[in-house]
């Protein structure tokens, strides 16, 4: 008799589980089983622990004189996961050192049993790859207006390039705002939005209906770049080095790395667009790895607003007297919009005695204040009552640094009879009307007016580029770039207290010049992105063994140090030698019956300090 195997990787998050597994295919089961389909099988001596897993591959012969465990059951016919798709995961989860079952989850959404009922859906053939490109695309400023309403000039101008293309399309972009918006630039356009705000029902829904072939255009949040659009002929992502396209959760893949992975193994055109370059990006153009979009790129005119030392309070304020002309001049006409580095009212809460930052107790975050006095964290909520500092033991409390809603209110008492609207992570707005008005916002939270905000106020400067990280000048040129580009074509961009090289580079919108210095002396640190970073935590025994492990011990190290409690300890690893590195600390956590080591590639706070105002 015949037996029929199917290979089958498990969804567990053990380490040792993440490889495929042979199991039989009953003959009552053969006609249902197939490539890319969820099944249940067996786990364990007995065979008694049933998991779900997906089939990889049927075939081959079993292994001689070893008895093989059936498949339980078909979990559906529908083949969720093809070949593409599977080797893009397969190669991402032993590049970063962590589970494919872990990237799965976020790349496949739960199955809901009726929303398979009357669907009929082939599995994939394995993927013949086309020819590869890819293209470095920096993005026009500006706010033009549409049927649906008013939208970036950028997502026009990639609107048009989807327009083009006549096989599958999938945009990345980093939060909800750049998704509306750029539904709106596709008005003509039949496209699915791929996001997070839809019930589990409706993305499994989603999911089939691309996969089937029903939709051929895709535009969404993170886990877009892994839709299994049919022909993939275009993949855009918006923003590469922007933190919401980081995955918060192990292995941590990147979509940058997502897509120049789907790119290798499924070809077409891969376009990195973005208002302002980064050292990712220029180092790619500068290996001949992609190509930079000929033309001229439109930018707004910026202004440098720094008072003389001569005037007085004026030359120490947080907005001097020249950027308030500035405001002051366009509000006549329209809306100016003003972008603050933090929200809420207070960023930070000090002890009175030896200005220590008070952190949340729970997770360290610092802790903020409320415009009613409350203390509270703003990451994980919790309300701490009687604060004594640690340092000190004083237990009198100053509140340090100005937040959105603070800003809003001196705002409004400046410019009284002027409407102030504030826009964060707690007032959510999309877009404003067109009228003198003032708006407050965080960064990544500023709305969009009709025909572009007649000023753009940048403050917090100099704070901002004082922040120890070691992509604080890329920082500070992404968040003030795509603020930027929010402005009108006859706008001004000021921005506040900040001198020096990168304040002259950014006013004459020499923007590319500004990452090629930052690449040259990251370079000549042999800092990422020239190598990769390599974090490792875990307990000192553990780091210590890991520090013996030839693969590791050939690179440079930093650290360890103390994290939380943890150790902490970074490895610089070139390119070539990475995968070794990563497969040798794969291997040890595999083998180890127990072990607090944790692995995060290209970490992108590896090189951050606890920034204290």
């Amino acid at each position: 008799m015949t037996v029929t195997v199917a290979q089958v990787l498990v969804e567990s998050p053990i380490p040792r589980l993440d490889r495929l597994f042979d199991y039989s295919v009953p003959e009552e089961l053969a006609e249902h089983v197939v490539i890319g389909g969820r099944v249940s099988v067996p786990l364990g001596r007995g065979g008694t622990r049933l998991v779900n897993g997906y089939v990889v591959s049927v075939g081959g012969e079993p292994t001689p004189g070893v008895a093989l465990a059936p498949i339980g059951s078909v979990l559906g016919s529908m083949p969720v996961l093809t070949p593409a798709l599977w080797t893009s995961i397969r190669q991402l989860a032993d590049r970063n050192g962590g589970n494919a079952a872990d990237i799965l989850r976020v790349a496949i959404p739960k199955r809901a049993v009726r929303t398979e009922k009357g669907r009929t859906i082939p599995p994939r053939p394995p993927v013949t790859p086309s020819p590869s490109s890819r293209v470095v695309l920096p993005l026009d400023c500006g706010v033009v207006r549409t049927s649906n309403g008013p939208t970036m000039r950028a997502w026009e101008q990639l609107a048009e390039r989807v327009r083009e293309a006549h096989g599958g399309v999938v945009v990345v972009m980093p939060d909800w705002r750049d998704v509306a918006l750029m539904s709106r630039a596709l008005g003509d356009v039949a496209h699915t939005v791929w996001d997070t705000t839809a019930t589990p029902s409706a993305r499994y829904s989603r999911y089939l209906d691309v996969l089937a072939g029903d939709s051929r255009v895709v535009v969404g949040t993170r886990s877009a770049v892994y839709a299994p659009v049919v022909d993939l002929e275009l993949l855009i992502v918006v923003g590469e080095n922007d933190p919401l396209l980081d995955e918060p959760h192990a292995p941590y893949v990147h979509s940058r790395d997502a897509a120049l992975m789907r790119n290798a193994v499924e070809g077409g055109t891969l376009v990195f667009a973005s208002f302002t370059p980064s050292a990712e990006l220029q180092r790619f153009v500068e290996m001949g790895f992609a190509e930079r979009a000929e033309g001229v790129t439109r930018r707004p005119s910026v202004v440098i607003a720094n008072d003389p030392p001569g005037e007085g309070f004026s030359s120490s304020a947080r907005i001097p007297s020249s950027a308030w002309r500035q405001v002051r001049g366009a509000l006549d006409g329209g809306p100016v919009l003003v972008q603050v580095a933090r929200p809420g009212y207070s960023p930070l809460v000090l002890c009175k005695a030896c200005r220590t930052p008070h952190r949340c107790a729970q997770c360290r975050n610092p802790l903020s204040g409320s415009r009613e006095g409350a203390i509270g964290c703003r990451v994980c909520g919790a309300k701490p009552l009687g604060l004594r500092c640690g340092h000190c033991g004083g237990r009198d409390l100053q509140w340090s640094g100005v937040g959105s809603v603070r800003t809003a209110v001196e705002l409004g008492r400046a410019f009284p009879g002027v409407p102030v609207i504030l826009a964060d992570g707690d007032h959510r707005e999309l877009e404003i009307p067109r009228k003198p008005c003032l708006v407050v916002s965080t960064r990544g939270a500023e709305p969009i007016v009709d025909g572009g905000y007649d000023a753009v106020l940048i403050v917090d400067g100099e704070r901002e580029l004082a922040r120890p990280s070691l992509r604080t000048t890329e920082d500070c040129l992404r968040w003030w770039g795509n603020a930027a580009s929010l402005a009108g074509d006859e706008a001004t961009v000021v921005i506040a207290n900040i001198e020096g090289a990168f304040a002259t580079a950014f006013a004459t919108r020499a923007w590319d010049r500004i990452v090629e210095e930052e690449l040259r002396e990251l370079r000549a640190l042999g800092f990422p992105p020239v190598s990769r970073a390599i974090t490792i935590r875990g307990s000192a025994t553990d780091l210590l063994a890991v520090r013996g492990i030839a693969e590791v011990a050939a690179h440079r190290i930093l650290g360890p140090m103390d994290e939380n409690g943890a150790q902490r300890m970074t490895v610089l690893a070139d390119y070539r030698s990475a995968p070794e590195t990563v497969a040798a600390l794969r291997a040890f956590v595999v083998a180890a019956s127990s072990t607090t080591v944790r692995i995060h590639c290209d970490d992108p706070t590896a090189f951050d300090e606890p920034a204290v105002d």
